[in-house]
């Protein structure tokens, strides 16, 4: 199934990246990291979109592509928080296919668990790819939803629930498929690694 694939990112250089991964990879390690994962978002969204946007965020930066070195279909949104430029970039890509909204947080997200959200979007206004700290790693979504941003903020331990309940209340039908975590501090980090040895 084909979708038009949202990935939210940051200009590392410009903006800190991955701080809570500092202590353990230092500040160049972790922005090596935060590279790396964004190109494995890329890699899974081509199963579902030839050509995803990477949406990035300051939108007025000079040179974005120097923050994001082999990059391609770059493209600026405007907000001045994660939730405002997830709603600002999908309206924006919106094209009449269903939408996913990736990021970097999860590089070993599997494509089956992405192809699970997609085929929930038959029955489902959204579906999240839940993870373990209360936010999500993946959102499908059958078109934009007007006021998205007013319904969580990113970072919080409550987000994807408030997310949720936001979407709910609206009349939209909302379902999870499992869990699949994220790598935002040192622990979910060594978990990954050990993932990645074991996959």
């Amino acid at each position: 199934m084909r979708a038009t694939v949202v990935i939210l990112t940051k200009l590392p250089g410009l903006m800190p990246v991955k701080t809570r991964l500092w202590p353990l990879l230092g500040e160049e390690g972790a922005r090596r990291f935060y590279l790396d994962a964004l190109r494995r978002a890329v890699e899974l969204a081509c199963a579902f979109d030839p050509a995803p946007g990477l949406w990035y965020s300051p939108e007025d930066a000079a040179d974005p592509e120097a923050s994001l070195p082999g990059f391609a279909n770059l493209r600026p949104v405007a907000g001045m928080d994660g939730a405002t430029c997830l709603e600002n970039a999908l309206t924006a890509a919106f094209d009449g296919q269903p939408l996913l909204a990736l990021g970097g947080d999860a590089p070993d997200l599997p494509v089956a668990r992405v192809r699970e959200v997609l085929a929930a979007l038959a029955d489902h206004d959204a579906v999240f790819v839940p993870t373990g700290d209360g936010g999500f790693s993946c959102l499908g979504l059958r078109k934009p939803v007007n006021g998205l941003a007013g319904g969580f903020t990113y970072g919080d331990a409550d987000a994807l629930a408030n997310l949720m309940e936001f979407l709910g209340a609206r009349g939209l039908s909302v379902v999870q498929t499992e869990p699949w975590p994220d790598v935002d501090t040192p622990a979910d980090y060594e978990a990954y690694r050990r993932r990645s040895a074991t996959g």
